[in-house]
This record gives C-alpha cells, sequence and structure tokens, in this order.
C-alpha cells in the first residue's frame, strides 16, 4: 500500500467511541477530507450523537450537553491541515481487516487505491481519535461555535508576572506574552502537556473570584471570566495527589 498522501485526493474518516462509552457521550463523526491541491482543502464534517433515546432529558442535561448535540459542517480549511494529515497518515501502521474492540474507539479510513475506493484502518487508534478531536476543535472555531483556547496566569506578590497563553486549532498556533509584552511563538506539542497539567487538579467555581484580583495570590483564568486562587479555587482532587506544585513549577517555568 501507498502511504504517501494523493494530491488531489479523496479520504473519508469513520470515528466512533469505543462500545463501552455509554450515552450521552457516545458518538459516530464522518471528516471528509478533499485535497485538490497542496495549499487548498475542503471539509465535509458530521457528528452524531448515539443511543440518546434510551436517556431522559434531565440525564443528558445533567452532563453538559443540550437536547441537540449533533453537528454539521462543511467549507474551505487552513492547508496545514493538510500537513497535519499526511503526517498522521504516512507515520500510522495501517492494516486491511477490520477489528472492533469493547474498549477502543473504532477508526477507518476510506480512500482511492488505483482505481477503486478501499477502506483501511489504522492501528493507533487513540492518536488518530485525539487528531480528529483537535481538527473537530478547528471546525468548531471556524464555525464560531467556540473561541480558540484562552488562559491566564496570574501571580501577584513576590515575582509578580501575568501570563497569556492563547491557541487557535484552526490555524494550529500556541503563542504565550509574557506581562502583556509581545506575544512569542509555543511549540504546539506544549498544549497537551499544559491542558494535563493544569487540568489535573480540581476547579471549584464557587470559590473563584469574579473580577481580577488584587490580593496576594497565584490565580488561573480559564475564560470563562472567573479567577481561580491555587489552594482555593483551584485544590488537590485527593489528599495523596500532589497536582499543585506540578502546576506552579509549569507556569515558573513557562515565565523564564
Amino acid at each position: 500500500m501507498n502511504k504517501e498522501i494523493l494530491i488531489p485526493g479523496y479520504y473519508i474518516i469513520r470515528f466512533q467511541t469505543a462500545p463501552a462509552i455509554p450515552a450521552p457521550f457516545s458518538h459516530y463523526d464522518t471528516l471528509k477530507l478533499d485535497i485538490t491541491s497542496a495549499t487548498e482543502l475542503h471539509v465535509d464534517f458530521a457528528i452524531s450523537y448515539l443511543d440518546r433515546d434510551e436517556l431522559t432529558e434531565e440525564e443528558i442535561l445533567d452532563e453538559g450537553f443540550t437536547m441537540d448535540d449533533d453537528f454539521k459542517w462543511k467549507g474551505a480549511f487552513s492547508p496545514i491541515w493538510i500537513k497535519e494529515f499526511e503526517k498522521i497518515f504516512t507515520s500510522s501502521k495501517i492494516i486491511r481487516q477490520r477489528e472492533e474492540k469493547e474498549y477502543e474507539d473504532f477508526v477507518e479510513i476510506e480512500l482511492q487505491e488505483e482505481e477503486k475506493r478501499v477502506t483501511v484502518y489504522p492501528v493507533d487508534r487513540e492518536r488518530w481519535a485525539y487528531f480528529i478531536q483537535e481538527f473537530m476543535q478547528a471546525i468548531l472555531e471556524i464555525a464560531g461555535r467556540e473561541k480558540p483556547f484562552e488562559l491566564t496566569y496570574l501571580q501577584i506578590g513576590d515575582n509578580p508576572v501575568q501570563l497569556d497563553l492563547k491557541a487557535s486549532f484552526a490555524d494550529k498556533s500556541f503563542v504565550i506574552s509574557k506581562n502583556s509584552g509581545r506575544p512569542a511563538q509555543l511549540d504546539w506539542q506544549q498544549l497537551q502537556k499544559i491542558l494535563d497539567t493544569v487540568y489535573k487538579a480540581e476547579f471549584i467555581p464557587d470559590e473563584a473570584a469574579t473580577s481580577k484580583p488584587k490580593k496576594d495570590g497565584k490565580y488561573i483564568s480559564a475564560g470563562d471570566g472567573l479567577w481561580y486562587q491555587l489552594g482555593v479555587a483551584v485544590v488537590e482532587v485527593s489528599g495523596k495527589s500532589k497536582d499543585l506544585p506540578k502546576i506552579e513549577s509549569l507556569f515558573n517555568n513557562l515565565a523564564k
């Protein structure tokens, strides 16, 4: 099988959450990539949530969803995603036999091979699930349904500093500015590390401030208009966890 992507080329990626994932979280996605040239990409995306007829409205709303979360979008897309698709496609192990496992997401790719359409299956499903998640986030940004990621870290008192982080999935850009200075580029891979570190702790909205703090402390604002003080509104998830020192260390390193 030729592992190079075809340009022009037409690919359909189908994704479904693992059978063990219950409603209202389970969903089926279709991502169609029409690559007309090295700099021109058109996308047709659809996500459908599964088995929700088995749940009450209250059960769905309690999980943070709405009664109509299915979504479709099509349009032109940044050519940077051609490179992202090429990167994951050419580096993946691909098989031709369909395999479904209870606790693993399902991914298949339909593509052109010689004179016919064929379907193949990447082995590294978790990696593809993350790729599709990022792609969907980019679509939601372009469609205006979600804003680019923003996070501010504020330290008042000794060594005061403010760090503003902004990430756009649409063009895969990630920048940081220190004390309102000139933005500097960060490696995109750092975004996931930052998210994993920060959101391992527990955020308590009822303990957060609604305006920018002035008293000594260390604070995080995550784009919801609230300021979460470490140790007060951002706390350890258990008596054994040590996530707050890791968060402080993370931002201390970013501030250097």
